[in-house]
């Protein structure tokens, strides 16, 4: 009994750190975007501002371009999830579902470029989209990230399907539905948790992406909010406070979205762990 007790309270305390850990940063991010410039950093630091202020949302809201790239990234992280939930799915379907000759050895050739630094591929990303007039495009961006969202997506869509009872879609073919129709009715309906938090992965993965963006992009109508980040930051000054406004502005949608399908995120990863 004390033992169990023990470890109740280890596992508690190791919990409550964990959540300090990653909650501090971002709370701090919070009272820094409130502050005025003079009570950023006073000494002893302050938790709570003497003079709550709004200029740093103001300024971030109204004098920048960060409205415009928050437009850029919600477009490019809804495109990326999509066109990597639709590739990546029908890849990851085929090798949970078709035995073909060699569908192993290329499965894991597609972890390849997740073995690799993004450096390594980002010369050959640039004169590919290049190529293909690219540049400077919010939807050539959107192409790019499926690099390294796409091998995962594929891997994780493979797990959820493998975790589905082929008996069930049998079964389906058996009562006149065609593949295609048992797919979508029995099968998709069943891995739905599972393609949720593959989406969640996708969109979460191109929203805080940096260095394809800070390659690919030129101009305000493709740039991103991360790189809208390093516009408040100079040779010799950072605007902290706008920094700050920009950050607890760029993390709300992440976490709205994850609040929004927890369920499924959460339903989705206890699937994906049951095959592999």
């Amino acid at each position: 009994m004390k033992t169990r007790l023990s470890e109740k309270i280890l596992t508690y305390a190791l919990l409550i750190l964990f959540s300090l850990f990653t909650l501090i940063p971002l709370l701090w991010a919070v009272s820094t975007s409130f502050k005025p410039s003079n009570e950023i950093f006073s000494i002893p630091p302050r938790w709570i501002p003497k003079t709550f202020t709004l200029d740093n949302y103001e300024t971030v809201l109204f004098h920048s371009a960060i409205p415009r790239y928050f437009i850029n990234s919600l477009y490019i992280g809804l495109t990326t999830s999509l066109l990597s939930l639709l590739f990546g799915g029908a890849a990851g379907y085929g090798f949970a579902r078709f035995k073909v000759r060699g569908a192993r050895g290329l499965s894991l050739f597609m972890l390849v470029s997740q073995m690799l630094p993004l450096i390594v591929v980002m010369i050959p990303v640039y004169f590919f989209m290049d190529r293909l007039h690219l540049i400077d495009s919010p939807i050539g961006l959107a192409i790019a990230y499926l690099i390294f969202t796409m091998p995962l997506v594929t891997w994780m869509i493979r797990s959820y399907f493998q975790g589905i009872p082929n008996e069930l879609r049998e079964a389906a073919e058996i009562d006149g539905c065609t593949q295609l129709r048992a797919l979508l009715a029995v099968e998709l309906p069943l891995a739905a948790p599972g393609v949720a938090a593959t989406g969640i992965y996708a969109f979460v993965m191109s929203w805080n992406e940096f260095v394809l963006a800070s390659v690919l992009t030129l101009s305000d109508k493709s740039r991103t909010l991360p790189i809208g980040l390093s516009m408040f930051s100079t040779s010799f000054t950072v605007d902290w406070g706008s920094t700050m406004a920009a950050t607890v502005l760029i993390s709300i949608p992440v976490i709205l979205l994850f609040l929004w399908l927890q369920k499924y995120f959460i339903s989705g990863l206890t699937m994906g762990s049951v095959k592999g």
